[in-house]
């Protein structure tokens, strides 16, 4: 391996240099649209490549995403969320849900053990994103704000757990285990 791609990978298995990182990227994606997709697959490259197992994580981010797009695409078809220029999802959106699989065993991964504090996590946190997400002008809302922060998270509330679930099916049961070397 590569003195810089291990380096890429000892910084982003920490969890304040994962949060760093996929913040970042969350802001280009979200920040920057249809317009900077191509450095927005350039950053999700770079959050990839920085991980030590790229086949843990590409089926890691395969799950989350999937479930993610479904989840974003039943909330676009039922107009909680609206995307004028898309008929379903935009591509940026479903590039947000593989990037943000990979701080389910890094940054996120205290709350593998505690799913219930997980659970008011992702109670606060996927709102909170969808929030400055519309605020960024990247989504609007087709409902009344407070109900539809509402509903997302009681969504968020039972995926966040979903998703450690997931990822203790490709990793260790606690992701302890998860370092560098794996």
């Amino acid at each position: 391996m590569p003195h810089w791609r291990a380096r890429l990978i000892q910084l982003n298995n920490t969890t304040v240099g994962n949060a760093l990182a996929f913040n970042g990227f969350w802001a280009l994606a979200c920040i920057g649209q249809d317009t900077a997709l191509p450095f927005t697959v350039a950053a999700l490259f770079i959050l990839v490549i920085a991980t030590p197992d790229s086949g843990k994580t590409g089926l890691l981010a395969a799950r989350i995403a999937t479930i993610g797009i479904l989840v974003d695409i039943v909330l676009t078809r039922s107009e909680i969320f609206v995307f004028p220029e898309h008929a379903f999802i935009p591509l940026w959106l479903a590039l947000l849900w593989l990037g943000f699989s990979t701080t389910l065993v890094r940054s996120l991964k205290f709350l593998n053990r505690h799913l219930l504090l997980a659970a008011l996590f992702g109670a606060i946190g996927g709102p909170s994103s969808y929030f400055a997400g519309y605020r960024f002008g990247a989504v609007d809302f087709g409902h009344e704000l407070i109900p539809t922060l509402l509903l997302l998270a009681v969504i968020w509330a039972c995926l966040l757990p979903l998703f450690f679930t997931l990822a203790r099916q490709l990793y260790n049961e606690d992701l302890t285990e998860v370092s560098v070397h794996n």
